[in-house]
């Protein structure tokens, strides 16, 4: 029986639909990615099918007692909640539980009567066995181990939630979800902003889990590595498609080249068949031949009738640019050398930086409340024309030296150099470059020098058309505010690109169209970004923030992913399999013990049951003296014999009873033992 049952649902907020008329099923332990373009539906989709939205047309099945799990991209908490809090609210249940056998144990530890001391035993046995059984006395550790696996620092989960960056508030939602261990999972682009340790962990977890999983996400590696199918959503409609991402792009590209050539093949029998009809026509009427019209009009009736084949939708609507490269001089683009920061106790960096520290989403929370050293005397010089990347887990400071690079580097600053004729132009993820109380247009005037009608074109090549041109920058989804800072990068005409994580909010035909646009930029790149396809297509150097240095290695990413994993790969693989030889080695001993528990159990049941029928058979015994002497009672008292001799029978007849009565109870409490 499914999950989650969508019958020919449709979705529209008063204007033209999203989506109608779709049909699925999520089955248990279904693995499924939803793409689409920016603003077709998907994250609506998923917020239907969590019950967060009501459907504009047709039903939603959900089965009974299901656990649906839903993340939206903006996380929901309690105000002044910790990270802690909110892991701890997923277990309120078992940790009040844990406070009750804690109660219950402080009044075992005192005196009682029987009857009260016996029941408060009772619930006591009860709840342990309860608690267990829901590995309740595990909670911290797997609070701890998610949030490790995340990526989300120690130090961090003591903070408040609402000191957090967007990333980390997201890292939060999805480990509230983990938690939860759901039934289904809804998830909508669960991976941004995770390390890539981070998105590793997640993947695991993912293929792991009995769950079933439905998200929205544009990471094209995530869904390589996950998705059982692919769902498009497309003018309307959704398309499901076995397999994973790359499964999905090749059986797309062959069913487009299908339709291709029938779509052509039809449209030239059309052709053919109406110039045909077209010419018996003209013969009929210039021949006044009946049986000639009537050849045309079969023709024309025979293409009326014809199942059209719909021409290929390729998904053209696209932004059209290309990312201009000034004039340089020299061959260094640009230069670090002995670069120190470090934060201080009040949020300023050290003494020996002298300098005020910037706000950086990398920094991880809480790193303003003590001291915390990020970069210590690091050295980097990069050349014109190379395409770095910048990597490091969340907090390592990535995002903080992007910031010291835009605010102070120039050819005079002898730690942050830039070289000769570099025009820096730079993409913020936090999109915090952006007037978000300015319209589209205002911004963009302002932000480029251009005028309303040049600003107007600008904008339209990054398919915004005129209404939207009105629009607060606020109302814009984060995948047209992306749009928008590209749009301002392109007029520019820098030759240095810093980007930090520019493919986030775009989706696959935006980040494709993206990585076009860089391919063809012949300037200098510096990106941040954890999106394994963008950066195996671009870059030719990986930079790692390692140890408060950064460590360089010529070549492309996908050659030092292999060299910085495979060793922690190779140790991953040794330790399952020293951790699966103690499994093994437990189960054997574990075997061992039970064949050894059950064979005392056996010689126990066969002395107890020895017992038993020795019982049995002093008390068939007694039984039958018991009869002897109620017949010599009669007899006695009968006159037949003297009173002394009576008296005597019977305080024999009285003992014998009292004893019986005792083997009696020893043969129950055996009996039950050995029940």
């Amino acid at each position: 029986m499914a999950l989650i049952a969508v019958n020919k649902i449709g979705k529209h907020y008063g204007g033209p639909l999203l989506f109608k008329d779709i049909t699925l099923e999520v089955e248990r332990g279904l693995k499924a990615g939803i793409l689409g373009q920016n603003g077709t539906g998907k994250s609506t989709l998923l917020r239907i099918m969590a019950g967060e939205l009501e459907a504009t047309d047709g039903q939603v099945f959900r089965q009974r007692d299901a656990v649906i799990a839903y993340q939206a991209q903006e996380l929901r908490y309690e105000p002044d909640a910790t990270v802690m809090d909110e892991m701890r609210r997923v277990y309120a249940g078992d940790y009040d539980r844990a406070r009750k056998i804690a109660a219950l144990e402080e009044t075992l530890a005192v005196d009682q009567a029987e009857d009260a001391r016996r029941r408060t035993l009772a619930e006591y046995e009860r709840l342990t066995h309860e608690h267990d059984t829901r590995s309740g006395y595990d909670l911290d550790r797997k609070i701890e181990s998610v949030l490790s696996g995340l990526g989300l620092p120690e130090s961090a989960w003591e903070q408040r939630i609402e000191s957090f960056s967007g990333g980390e508030r997201n890292i939060v939602g999805l480990a509230r979800i983990l938690l939860l261990n759901p039934d289904v999972m809804l998830l909508d682009e669960p991976s941004n902003h995770l390390d890539m340790d981070g998105i590793e962990w997640f993947i695991q977890f993912v293929r792991n889990t009995s769950a079933a999983v439905v998200m929205v996400s544009h990471n094209r590696h995530l869904l390589d590595a996950y998705a059982q199918e692919i769902w498009e959503l497309r003018s309307t409609k959704l398309t499901r498609w076995a397999g994973n991402y790359s499964d999905f792009v090749r059986q797309k590209e062959e069913a487009l080249a299908l339709q291709e050539r029938e779509y052509k093949s039809q449209q030239r029998l059309i052709k053919q068949l109406e110039f045909q009809a077209r010419r018996l026509k003209d013969m009929a009427k210039a021949y006044n031949d009946p049986g000639q019209a009537k050849r045309a009009k079969a023709m024309e009736m025979r293409v009326e009738q014809m199942e059209k084949v719909d021409r290929p939708d390729r998904g053209e609507d696209r932004f059209r640019a290309s990312f201009g490269s000034g004039k340089h001089r020299g061959h260094i683009a640009m230069s670090v050398k002995d670069f120190s920061f470090a934060y201080g106790e009040s949020g300023v960096r050290s003494p020996a930086s002298g300098v005020e520290s910037p706000n950086s989403q990398d920094s991880g929370p809480g790193t303003q409340d003590r001291h915390r050293v990020i970069f210590e005397k690091a050295c980097l010089e990069i050349e014109h024309g190379e395409r770095v990347c910048l990597v490091g887990p969340n907090g390592s400071g990535k995002t903080t030296l992007f910031n010291e690079i835009l605010k102070k580097a120039d050819w005079d600053n002898p730690t942050l150099r830039l070289g000769k004729g570099v025009k820096l132009g730079s993409y913020s993820q936090l999109h915090d470059v952006l007037d978000h109380d300015a319209s589209l247009i205002d911004w963009a005037c302002a932000a480029t020098g251009l005028l309303f009608q040049p600003a107007s074109e600008l904008l339209h090549r990054f398919m915004f058309d005129r209404d939207d041109l009105k629009r607060p920058v606020s109302t814009l989804s984060g995948g047209e505010k992306s749009r928008l800072q590209l749009a301002r990068l392109v007029h520019a005409k820098v030759n240095f690109l810093m980007l930090d994580e520019p493919t986030n909010h775009l989706d696959i035909q935006a980040c494709e169209q993206l990585e076009e646009m860089l391919d063809e930029f012949d300037g200098t790149l510096l990106v941040i970004s954890h999106d394994r396809y963008f950066l195996d297509k671009l870059v030719n150097r990986v930079v790692e923030v390692r140890d408060r240095r950064l460590q360089s290695f010529d070549g492309s990413f996908a050659a030092w992913y292999t060299e910085r994993y495979s060793d922690r790969e190779a140790r991953r693989k040794t330790a399952l399999q020293l951790h699966s030889q103690r499994e093994a080695a437990t189960v054997r001993g574990a075997a061992a013990q039970e064949r050894e528990e059950k064979k005392a159990r056996q010689r126990e049941l066969h002395r107890l049951r020895t017992q038993l029928r020795s019982l049995e058979e002093k008390i068939a015994k007694l039984e039958s003296r018991q009869a002897e002497l109620s017949a010599q009672l009669e007899t006695a008292f009968s006159g037949a014999s003297d009173a002394l001799h009576a008296r005597e029978l019977s305080r024999d007849f009285e003992a014998l009873g009292v004893e019986i009565k005792g083997l009696y109870a020893q043969w129950e409490e055996l009996a039950a033992q050995v029940e």
